[in-house]
């Protein structure tokens, strides 16, 4: 993360940086209200409610967003203010995200003219870094204090059952002691206090197992997450190339027409030839029958023998550029079917990396899953170790009031 501000709405629907987290981020990343125009706009658009948004402002500054709502109507902590925090290209949000930054809007916002906010929002910038925030997911309607979000419902009534628990272990242990079992009990204090920190040093240990393996998971989730992003580059090479073979096949084919249709005008003139070769050795067989002179006969029949020579050599010339016509066709139906195996190559290659990157996904997801699942460990061991703590401050109050060390 990079840094956090505060934005209001004036009465005009214009917008102001109210207050910012380091002072000079805004100056820094270059952002100006003008800036901000699409996040605010995506804001409003939601009924004037409370709503959290994950957006780009331009490629260099994505933003997590959160409007606290329209005044007096329905809210979060005060009316017309959004918290904007800056995030770096290596921040992966938890699913908590959301109920953390509502927090610091129920708490922060009531406090916004206090002398010392700067310093107040400092320190839950740096609690949401480190993500001890917990949860806030209660929403106020018209001015009411009524909730109609719960989402933690179990954690406040753990909660209230663990307070009435120690309640009554403290009204129990003050009425039974006395003057006379004042020491024994000084000693049963104290092996208590002693067993309560051997049983905080394993709930330490086993919690930094769990952010061991919390970070391994991170780990290898990054890890599949550039695997993905490899594969995803390759399938859109492979589709370029996929183009430009359609590309070559398509020219092919258009110049397998233009080749066929040469062939079809050469065939035709091969038979209209014919034709006229028939035609005139009709007329030889006519003028044959009727001419008397045999001199004549002679000159005219060397003449259309010429004729006929000279047609035939015509045929057989007519006939070599067919063949290489039809050589030519035949070569560019080879390179068509190469062309053709080549695609039916590239789509099996294209889908088997298709299958490949839906099974990482569904390895990511199930990852995700394990991760939700240690999180919800580390929450419950923290709010143990609170419980101990509290315990513990208590025991040393009653020492030290007591005298007993």
């Amino acid at each position: 993360m990079k840094g956090i501000i505060i934005v209001g709405f004036e009465e005009n629907s214009e917008t102001h940086i109210d207050t910012q987290f380091p002072i000079n981020i805004c100056e820094f990343l270059g952002v100006t209200p003008n800036l901000l125009k699409d996040l605010i706009e995506h804001h409003l658009n939601k009924k004037m409610e409370p709503n959290y948004i994950e957006m780009k402002l331009d490629d260099e500054i994505s933003v997590a967003s959160f409007y606290s709502g329209f005044s007096f109507r329905h809210y979060v902590g005060k009316p017309n203010f959004s918290i904007i925090i800056f995030l770096s290209q290596d921040d992966v949000l938890s699913n908590e995200f959301e109920g953390m930054m509502r927090r610091i809007a129920h708490e922060l916002l009531p406090k916004r003219e206090a002398l010392n906010f700067d310093d107040i929002l400092g320190q839950y910038y740096e609690m949401l870094k480190k993500e001890e925030l917990t949860s806030y997911w209660e929403e106020i309607i018209e001015g009411e204090t009524s909730v109609i979000v719960v989402k933690k419902e179990d954690e406040k009534k753990d909660t209230e059952e663990i307070e009435d628990v120690k309640s009554e272990m403290v009204e129990e242990q003050m009425s039974e002691v006395s003057n006379a079992d004042f020491l024994q009990e000084n000693e049963d204090l104290k092996s208590e206090i002693t067993e309560f920190q051997s049983l905080i040093e394993e709930k330490k240990s086993k919690i930094r197992e769990l952010t061991r393996k919390f970070t391994e998971l991170t780990s290898e989730n990054t890890t599949k997450i550039e695997e993905i992003q490899a594969l995803k580059e390759e399938i859109s090479e492979q589709y370029i190339k996929l183009e430009k073979w359609s590309q070559q096949m398509a020219d092919l084919n258009e110049n397998n027409a233009k080749l066929m249709n040469d062939v079809k005008n050469l065939n035709q003139k091969i038979i209209e030839r014919d034709d006229f070769l028939k035609e005139k050795e009709r007329k030889i067989e006519e003028l044959s029958i009727k001419l008397t002179s045999v001199d004549e006969f002679d000159e005219k029949a060397e003449v259309m023998i010429r004729e006929k020579e000279d047609l035939i050599t015509i045929n057989v010339s007519l006939n070599s550029e067919v063949e290489s016509l039809e050589k030519e066709i035949k070569n560019s139906k080879n390179e068509v079917e190469k062309s053709q195996n080549q695609i039916a190559l590239h789509i099996d290659t294209i889908t088997n990396l298709k299958l490949d990157a839906k099974n990482l996904k569904s390895k990511i997801s199930s990852g995700d899953e394990e991760k939700k699942k240690l999180k919800d460990q580390s929450l419950d061991l923290k709010k143990e170790v609170k419980v101990l703590r509290r315990e513990r401050d208590h025991y040393k109050k009653i020492v030290k009031e007591n005298n007993l060390l």
